[in-house]
């Protein structure tokens, strides 16, 4: 594991582990773990947008909110 991993390095560690889960018995966990590779990844891809990106989405939020709250 890097000293200080960043986002695209974490994905590749995450892959890593999904790679171990051979029966089927895992394929959940698998698919679970897949998923959080490709947020991570889609993350990485971002990169410097991430933040305003997560605070566009909760603006967007807090307004559906309020405006359910008034309906």
């Amino acid at each position: 594991m890097p000293d200080d991993p960043g986002v695209a390095e974490l994905a590749d560690l995450l892959e890593e582990a999904a790679g171990t889960f051979h029966d089927e018995t895992a394929f959940r966990a698998k698919a679970e773990l897949m998923s959080g590779v490709a947020h991570l990844r889609a993350a990485d891809r971002l990169g410097g947008l991430l933040p305003a990106v997560t605070l566009w989405h909760l603006h967007q939020t807090l307004q559906r909110a309020d405006a359910a709250r008034g309906a």
